[in-house]
């Protein structure tokens, strides 16, 4: 299907999500469908409950029919309907398999507990389809865009996952006449570095070298500038974000193989440890 899914809020104070879903959509024939979700518990609700659930959708309803009517610009094709539902990401990741959206736009939830996770962590964990979270509060305007990939995977799927970011990345940045720019952090580990084993500038030197011809067929394929591909070592939430910062990037593209249930929230996700540093835009990506 080539629309794009937006979840709505009525309660956002700046409806982000619209609004960036439009901009994508903007002299293309992409439609959006955007999806406003509504809960209450009735449980202990005796006087017809099924009136009142009827009630609180029909006035969500007529609020986001009210508000998309000055939210989206004329010539964007979209639909919208109310949901009741309470675990929205199941929702989400149930239409996304039946329909196979484009992708997913969201505003950014960033916070999480131990005991808790939120719905943008479990759409990067498990929706089959793109996840693009949007920032509501960017350090700066800017269309410039940083593809994040595995250069040294030796893995089929992630060197797979590397062209679908950089084709991504590259869409984006033609569309919006925007610098494309590419990192790739290598690993490093403190404690090998605290042994004498380990050295950052070693490392980033002996990756380059070693690298070399592949960052130069990759500049070729998608025509990206040498000069605009950065090896950093360290952790990648720190490296990614850090490069972002220095680019000026409003968007970044990254590759997600979410972990579930208690592993994830153990060992945590490297996509979800950027996302909680990043101010820019999001682009989730999984291995098709």
């Amino acid at each position: 299907m080539n629309n794009i899914f937006v979840v709505a809020d009525l309660s956002d104070s700046k409806p982000v999500a619209i609004q960036r879903a439009c901009e994508l959509a903007k002299n293309t024939s992409i439609s959006l469908h955007i999806v406003y979700f509504c809960y209450q518990s009735l449980r202990l609700i005796q006087d017809d409950p099924q009136n009142i659930k009827q009630a609180l959708l029909d006035a969500v309803s007529h609020d986001a029919k009210k508000s998309l009517a000055t939210l989206v610009p004329e010539g964007i094709k979209y639909s919208f309907e109310v949901v009741w539902e309470k675990r929205i990401y199941e929702w989400i990741n149930c239409y996304a398999k039946e329909h196979n959206p484009l992708m997913v736009v969201k505003t950014a939830h960033r916070s999480e507990t131990f005991l808790y996770t939120s719905t943008d962590w479990q759409l990067l964990r498990e929706c089959p389809a793109p996840v693009f979270i949007v920032s509501d509060y960017k350090w700066r305007k800017s269309p410039n865009v940083l593809a994040a990939i595995d250069l040294e995977t030796k893995r089929k799927t992630k060197q797979e996952l590397n062209h679908q970011i950089l084709k991504s990345a590259k869409t984006f940045t033609q569309a919006n006449e925007a610098e494309l720019f590419v990192c790739y952090t290598v690993p490093f580990s403190k404690v090998l570095r605290d042994l004498g084993i380990h050295y950052k500038d070693e490392l980033e030197m002996n990756a380059k070298k070693t690298l070399k011809g592949k960052i130069e067929k990759l500049a070729a394929e998608y025509d990206i500038p040498v000069a605009n591909f950065f090896i950093k070592a360290g952790e990648p939430e720190k490296v990614i974000p850090s490069i972002a910062a220095q680019k000026k990037a409003g968007l970044v593209v990254i590759g997600t193989v979410g972990r579930k249930g208690l592993e994830a929230k153990v060992l945590g996700n490297t996509a979800e440890k950027i996302l909680s540093l990043l101010k820019s835009d999001v682009l989730a990506l999984k291995p098709e």
